[in-house]
């Protein structure tokens, strides 16, 4: 058998070989694509892990292919006890532009202790972390490598003349997620039925829990359901480990060390100071000076909404116990001559959970909500960056009303830093810039562009992503902070070019 062949990145620093299994023969037509990255071990322990029970459907796996023990390991456990998980799987190898191409044995070898499972779980022992590859990791390219292989079009078998079969149709939508990170149970089976309810029409179902179509960027709209004052739960309910008021605009610049409160179990964590004046604006936050902070002079300091601020103009539904039981008041809240975006113009925010080390992953909201209660849950990056997932609105989530079946929730007003997990259509979402290497900025930067390219944030219920462990501050290496300093720079460009990119967007990030 010939050996692969690669394709150089646009920077010359990479090679990527696609389809190193061959299409799987059970890829025809699936409407939605999990698609993830990592390391080798990574996605060893992703395939061999909770994964395998949760997802039952295709995948697009793109790997970094070092160190290259365990990438041989990968691909030998793939052509040996593993063959069975390629029925589904689309796998994508990318490797230094240098080095040699990446083989998948022929034959399946000797057994191996444990079958399968055993193979991948100690690939997933042995694995490094990322930052000490020597080599940056491309997280960017990786995930636009596993998107479009969960995107892309494939040629059919051979035809009865011997010709190339008809193309196949890749996926219609993709679940982008990192290797450590894991969907909730059924979410799979849920947004397809989701598609079914909406139809192979145009547009995406109604909002089911009280949102509202329109952008306040863009419409200058008060009265959109997204808006961050709605978003406190019925009778002043308080989530644990999210912050009473995340609604800080503009904050990438600053570490986020601050604003998360005391949850059972969990090391207290420094509370943001209290508000200050300023010049006349009130109640505006005044960003207290942090060691390694980042200050972007260009970035105003944020203002926050006050505690308890009520605009007589803007209907609270969460705070109206008869709003979300009538269907024809979500239809009387949008802002007037709101239109329903297409499922093209729309991606689908999977709330973000992190839970401790050694605890099962939760499968449902139920257990979630549980876990969530007793701090051995949280939003994700709780400690180290709230705002980076503060717009999903977790305290409105936390309130909506139980749902036998995934729905569309609410619409949430996009807010630098998000960095949302997402369900996407395919084709028309913008690309990850793939310059952005390593640690920091490399999710927020995409998100950003969504927002200028006129998409919508729809938050799903009954439905989640959750990563293993907790994030905290001494978790992370050495070289982060000047990783995070170079990004910063690069992000700084990055937006000035969205500007030139969508010179007829009225949306600025």
């Amino acid at each position: 058998m010939p050996p692969p062949r690669g394709v150089l990145d646009t920077s010359g620093t990479f090679q990527v070989y696609r389809d190193l299994l061959g299409p799987p023969p059970h890829w025809d037509p699936p409407e939605l694509v999990l698609a993830t990255h990592g390391t080798p071990g990574r996605v060893a322990g992703t395939l061999g892990g909770a994964l395998g029970g949760l997802w039952g459907g295709p995948l697009s796996v793109a790997v970094f292919g070092v160190p290259k023990e365990g990438l041989g390991g990968l691909l030998a456990a793939l052509g040996g006890p593993c063959r069975g998980l390629r029925a589904r799987l689309r796998l994508h190898v990318v490797v230094g532009a240098a080095a040699p191409p990446p083989i998948v044995p022929p034959n399946p070898g000797p057994p191996t202790p444990g079958g399968c499972r055993g193979a991948l779980r100690r690939l997933a022992a042995a694995d490094p972390p990322s930052y000490t590859l020597g080599v940056p990791y491309p997280g960017n390219l990786l995930r636009n490598v596993a998107w479009v292989g969960a995107a892309e079009e494939e040629r059919g078998g051979p035809s009865r003349n011997g010709g190339p079969g008809p193309p196949k149709t890749g996926g219609r939508f993709v679940l982008l997620l990192d290797a450590d990170v894991v969907p909730s149970r059924g979410l799979r089976e849920e947004f397809l039925r989701l598609l079914r309810e909406g139809g192979a029409g145009l547009h995406p179902p109604k909002w089911g829990a009280g949102g509202a179509w329109g952008d306040p960027l863009v419409r200058g709209a008060a009265g959109v359901l997204g808006d961050p004052r709605t978003q406190r739960a019925p009778g002043g309910l308080r989530v644990p480990g999210v912050p009473s008021d995340p609604r800080l605009l503009n904050a990438l610049e600053v570490p986020n060390r601050l604003g998360v409160p005391s949850v059972p179990g969990v090391p207290n964590v420094p509370s943001v100071p209290n508000t200050i004046g300023n010049g006349g604006v009130p109640h505006a936050l005044e960003v207290p000076k942090v060691p390694n902070a980042f200050s972007d002079p260009g970035v105003p300091n944020a203002l926050e909404v006050p505690k308890g601020f009520r605009d007589p103009g803007v209907p609270n539904t969460l705070e109206d116990p008869n709003f979300l039981k009538d269907p024809k008041a979500l239809e009387d809240s949008k802002p007037p001559g709101a239109t329903t975006p297409s499922w093209d113009q729309v991606v689908f925010v999977l709330p973000a959970f992190e839970v401790r080390a050694g605890t099962r992953v939760p499968g449902t909201k139920a257990e979630l909500l549980q876990l969530w209660g007793t701090g051995d849950a949280r939003p994700f990056y709780g400690a180290l960056c709230p705002r980076c997932q503060a717009p999903t609105g977790y305290e409105r989530w936390w309130a909506l009303p139980p749902t036998p079946h995934l729905r569309v929730a609410y619409e949430a007003p996009w807010r630098d830093p998000w960095e949302p997990f997402y369900v996407g259509p395919a084709h028309g979402v913008p690309p990850f810039d793939e310059r952005f290497l390593q640690y920091g900025f490399n999710r927020i930067s995409q998100a950003c562009e969504l927002h200028v390219a006129g998409f919508h944030f729809a938050v799903l219920d009954g439905a989640f992503v959750v990563h293993r462990g907790f994030k905290e501050s001494g978790g992370f290496h050495g070289g982060r902070e000047a990783e995070l300093h170079r990004n910063r720079q690069l992000f700084r460009r990055f937006r000035a070019e969205l500007r030139q990119r969508y010179p007829r967007s009225p949306r600025r990030c």
